[in-house]
């Protein structure tokens, strides 16, 4: 190598567009920017540079005496690398630069950095620099970070000078002296978790190297809020894969939730994004540095054993009964929230810290309404270990803490689990308007009582029931006919009773559905998984079918009696005669006068007829049924959709020629829609006259059947001009078919 000097030159740079950035995350200083970076130079608080590379930062408003971190040096590098170009220009000013491609000129792997002076100490280590055969002409770039990541806690570039005596920072002038052997002591400093490094925003954070083996079996990482654990993990030997790294960071920090609602259970920032379930307080982020591979591929669990974790719970040991609910879930960018496996938190919390206090002062607000209520330390007794709560006592239960095991990092926060269920059938059929009453029950997990997880009811959470279009109306359960103002295509929250026993998490409403056929819905939605649960009702049109006999009430012997208007008791069909006309009632009889119209008389001479009561008409003030000249009107109770059947069965009597029969559709303004016409031929019978009646000739039934086009009200009969006509049977259907 060829003999020279060598000066090392620090140049202290902050970007002014550092400044406007937000740091939402673990990031990396902008090491392509800056000369330098560590806490003394805008970049990770928590990190320092030492002498002889820069000046003392001790009074420097970042650095924080007795906050060294001692625990990472198994997992400590450093690296120096080969810069693509200068780092400032020609005016000292810095231009945007990164390593060249490949390996470090330089590394000290894991393992040969050096913890010097704990308890509040430093890290070291020296670089021969007049080994490394620099080139004067370049520039080079020191970094620290966690040996296997390329999130570095700071960055140093350097110039090579040709003075083997001194160091001099190229834009202060500053000297700073070499070792004889031109050997450079790295020295830095760590305070706390490692700053933003590894613990990005958060202010309450842990950082410590957890190797894959340990004499007492295993290691516990927990993380302290200034007064006792809040959250925590242990890991049993064996639980980093073999073939990957055997010592990794583990960082516990607190994830920011932003402003939360006790009361509905909501977070602005959640700790489990898409979870429909009820969220609180603490959610913490577990990961490792290095960033551990799924042992299966691109998916799948990092470790090789589970590793027990626990979280502080912000309900735990207050009156709220959703409390017991809670659950450990964890989740991550690639990983949907999931229930975990339930484990205890002993060693891993501290027993008055399980509700996330940092002392006696209120989590959240305390209004009177027990299902809201937080608790603080000073105002309950704190249990510790496992025990009892509310008289249950319990194998494992939310006294003991909120533990999970993991086989993963990620977010890890409790929710309250519960799942909503429909109680009875979801899709209904009715043939006219009605009031339903779908019911869901909220169900979730009681952690007291293992006996029934997955089917208590859950008391205490809304449910919201929105109803489709404006068709249908909702109205809260037990209130109907109070006065009560419908909601019309409106969410209608209502609370599941408060009780969280096995009887409770019921929620009802009545659903008030009108007559127009149509579908219509109803959904119920809550802060639990498998919802929303959606209610269907179909409603059909009425299937309506009537036949009219004319056969009640009986007239007995007397062969025609008035009954104007004709109200058929089955139906509700009423019949009336047109102008200046009655109806009433006649009967063929077996013997005696009858009315004239009648079927051809069987074997057996005249005067028998099938004694069947027939529909006819009169002038008004007559008794005699069954005269000439007068329609017969069947108005319907209400208005009869487009495709009835109708079928109606006419007996006429007539002398010669061809007569016209008519039936003429009516709406309920009296309007004709539509109207059929049928002729009836002549035909001639030997000795038509009807016994002791007036000679008219007598035919056979002429049945008219016709489906209609429109929907109506009304039909009008009208018989032959001149002759008379009596209806035998009338029958109508809105679906099927007559024989």
């Amino acid at each position: 190598m060829k003999a020279r000097l060598l000066v090392l030159a620090t140049i202290a740079l902050v970007m002014a567009c550092s400044d406007a950035r937000t740091n939402s995350g673990p990031t990396a200083p902008d090491a392509s920017s800056k000369l330098i970076s560590d806490g003394a130079h805008g970049g990770n608080p928590d990190f320092f540079f030492l002498p002889p590379m820069v000046a003392n930062p001790s009074n420097d408003p970042n650095y924080e005496p007795g906050t060294f971190n001692a625990t990472l040096a198994p997992a400590l590098a450093v690296e120096i690398c080969l810069l693509q170009g200068s780092p400032v220009n020609a005016l000292g000013q810095p231009v945007i630069t990164d390593c060249v491609a490949g390996p470090p000129m330089k590394k000290f792997p894991a393992g040969t950095v050096q913890l010097q002076n704990p308890p509040d100490g430093f890290y070291q280590v020296v670089w021969n620099a007049g080994a490394s055969n620099l080139d004067v002409t370049r520039f080079y770039r020191i970094k620290v970070l966690v040996d296997g990541s390329s999130t570095p806690f700071g960055v140093a570039d350097i110039d090579p000078v040709a003075n083997a005596k001194e160091l001099r920072n190229a834009r202060t002038g500053e000297i700073i002296p070499l070792n004889e052997n031109s050997s450079l002591p790295i020295k830095f400093r760590i305070e706390h978790a490692g700053g933003t490094t590894l613990c990005g925003t958060a202010t309450v954070c842990v950082s410590r190297t957890i190797s894959n083996n340990s004499p007492t079996g295993s290691q516990t990482l927990t993380v302290d809020n200034g007064a006792g654990a809040i959250a925590g993990a242990d890991f049993p030997n064996g639980w980093l894969p073999a073939g990957g790294p055997q010592s990794v960071v583990v960082t516990i920090a607190q994830f920011d939730v932003g402003s939360t609602n006790p009361v509905t259970g909501t977070e602005s920032k959640p700790c489990h994004l898409d979870l429909a379930l009820q969220q609180f307080p603490g959610c913490f982020t577990f990961t490792t540095t290095p960033k551990l591979a799924p042992i299966n591929g691109e998916s799948g669990p990092q470790f090789a054993k589970r590793v027990r974790a626990a979280v502080c719970f912000t309900l735990y040991g207050g009156n709220d009964p959703r409390e017991q609910f809670a659950e450990m879930y964890a989740s991550g960018p690639n990983e949907p929230a999931h229930a975990l496996e339930d484990a205890s938190d002993v060693g891993l919390i501290a027993p008055d810290r399980r509700n996330c206090s940092s002392g006696g002062e209120v989590i959240g607000a305390l209004p009177t309404n027990p299902l809201t209520r937080y608790a603080t330390v000073g105002w309950r007794k704190m249990r510790s270990g496992f025990g009892q709560i509310f008289g249950v006592k319990t194998a494992y239960a939310v006294d003991a803490g909120l533990g999970g095991w993991l086989d993963a990092f990620s977010n890890v926060g409790p929710a309250i689990s519960a799942t909503i269920q429909p109680v009875g059938a979801t899709h209904f059929d009715l043939t006219s308007g009605g009031t339903l009453h779908p019911d869901v029950r909220l169900v979730g997990s009681n952690h007291h009582d293992g006996q029934h997880q997955n089917s208590v009811g859950l008391g205490g959470l809304p449910v919201t029931w929105t109803v489709s279009g404006t068709a249908t109306a909702l109205v809260p359960f037990g209130t109907e006919g109070g006065g009560v103002a419908t909601l019309v295509d409106q969410t209608n929250t209502l609370p599941i009773d408060g009780g969280a026993t096995s009887g409770g998490g019921y929620s009802t409403v009545n659903w008030i559905v009108p007559s127009t056929p149509g579908d219509y819905t109803v959904t119920a939605a809550g802060a639990a998984l498998s919802g929303p649960v959606t209610f269907t009702v179909t409603v059909t049109a009425p299937v309506l079918t009537g036949l009219v006999l004319f056969d009640a009430p009986d007239i007995g012997a007397n062969d025609r009696q008035v009954a104007d208007p004709y109200t058929d008791a089955a139906t509700g069909v009423v019949f009336t005669a047109g102008p200046s006309g009655i109806v009433g009632i006649s009967r063929n009889l077996a013997s005696g006068t009858s009315v004239c119209v009648a079927p051809l008389l069987p074997s057996g001479g005249f005067g028998t007829g099938d004694g069947n009561q027939k529909l006819g008409t009169a002038p008004v003030g007559s008794t005699s049924i069954g005269l000439s000249g007068f329609p017969i009107k069947a108005t319907f109770p209400t208005v009869m959709p487009a495709g009835t059947l109708v079928s109606v069965d006419v007996q006429t009597a007539f002398d010669v020629g061809a007569n016209l029969l008519r039936l003429r559709f009516l709406d309920a303004s009296g309007a004709e829609v539509s109207s059929i016409t049928q002729t009836v031929q002549d035909v001639d019978v030997v000795d038509s006259r009807c016994d002791g009646a007036p000679g008219t000739n007598k035919r056979g039934t002429v049945r008219l059947i016709t489906t209609a086009t429109q929907a109506f009200k009304a039909i009008v009969v009208e018989g032959p001009a001149g002759f008379v006509f009596v209806i035998d049977q009338f029958q109508f259907a809105t679906s099927g078919t007559f024989d």
